[in-house]
């Protein structure tokens, strides 16, 4: 079945790529990225999507969000191979400044597709590195490309939603745009005192002009389909609705998924799929199509890019049968405990962002 024009899709891919890929039993591996090509080769999507190289560009673009003395460490860093650039999880390697450079390039090529026309959606699986601060490495993630395409974005776009679904707060995006009022930064994630990175309560809702603009929905172990999309149902949704974006932006991390050895949230393919099948018709809803999915974490692999596999196919508007055989057999559920736990979320998050 061919996608109709309303679901227009490029996939923005470089083999550089691959060179984001941190040494030794680093968990923090490409080949996420190359198993979902290969899952795209083989049900024969690149029929249907087309596939475009990310321009060259330069430092500048960084400083929309990251200084200038960071950028030289990066750089420093990168020449000499070795160090580290946060306090233990971003271990630099030769080239590293280039490889997350490249990956910032396809962000913006995918908005500068969608902007030009060409495309009402973007994907870029190389993206989604979420964790970087203004100043400093974290969780992985050098430079935050989610950041700067939001501040790119802004250049022309009034309202810009940033919905995060990895497993782990969105501290970086957070902090870089929190108190950004041309952004709804919105995050659903895993928490509790002891995990990575330590932030995301539901009372951080953004400072200054952007007050109100960020939404934490924070998730406790064992949050599985059904009490993940009565969150999103419930307070993600409304949010979005009520906020009328002009540009969606997804980061679908694959670190929710049941399989994933770092978080310990349940969510199934099934569960990944309602969400990103809700945000694509808000997106043609709300926004005229306009929206880009990036990739994130994910350290289970093979579930990682068949998440971000159907991903695609979903918002490219593909419905081959082919496709059942990325996912998992079955949904999952959650305890009552875990149930009761994400409904008391749900009503602080509603009395404090009167979502109704």
């Amino acid at each position: 079945m061919r996608p109709s024009l309303l679901h227009k899709t490029v996939f923005v891919w470089s083999d550089l790529y691959y060179n984001y890929s941190f040494p030794d039993d680093h968990p923090f591996k490409s080949i996420r990225e190359s198993l979902t090509k290969k899952f795209l080769d083989q049900l024969g999507l690149f029929h249907e999507i087309k596939q475009v190289e990310p321009d060259a560009i330069d430092e500048e673009v960084l400083l929309q969000v990251h200084s200038k003395d960071y950028i030289n460490v990066v750089k420093r860093i990168s020449e000499r191979g070795q160090g580290m650039l946060d306090d233990g999880d971003t271990p630099a390697f030769r080239g590293i400044y280039e490889a997350s450079l490249v990956r910032v390039a396809g962000n913006l090529k995918a908005l500068k597709e969608i902007e030009s026309g060409n495309f009402v959606h973007a994907i870029n699986i190389g993206g989604g590195l979420h964790h970087a601060k203004r100043s400093s490495a974290g969780g992985f993630c050098v430079f935050n490309d989610i950041a700067i395409v939001a501040k790119e974005a802004e250049k022309k776009y009034n309202r810009i939603v940033i919905l995060d679904i990895d497993g782990h707060h969105f501290d970086g995006t957070q902090s870089l745009l929190y108190d950004d009022d041309k952004s709804l930064k919105i995050s659903m994630h895993m928490y509790h005192a002891n995990f990575f990175p330590g932030s995301g309560s539901v009372n951080e809702v953004g400072e200054g002009k952007g007050k109100g603009f960020t939404i934490n929905v924070p998730l406790p172990p064992g949050t599985a389909d059904d009490a993940y999309i009565m969150a999103f149902d419930e307070i993600v949704y409304p949010a979005i609705l009520r906020y009328k974006p002009d540009l969606i932006v997804l980061e679908v991390g694959g670190d929710s998924h049941f399989g994933d050895p770092l978080v310990e949230l349940k969510l199934s393919t099934n569960g990944y799929l309602y969400v990103v099948r809700k945000v694509h018709e808000l997106a043609h809803q709300l926004s005229d199509g306009r929206l880009i999915m990036t990739g994130g974490g994910g350290y289970n692999y093979d579930a990682t890019a068949r998440v971000w596999t159907l991903s695609i196919a979903e918002i490219a508007g593909i419905k081959e049968m082919e496709l059942e055989t990325l996912h998992d057999c079955c949904g999952t559920a959650s305890t009552p405990f875990v149930m009761e736990k994400v409904k008391k979320v749900i009503e602080q998050l509603k009395e404090i962002h009167n979502i109704s």
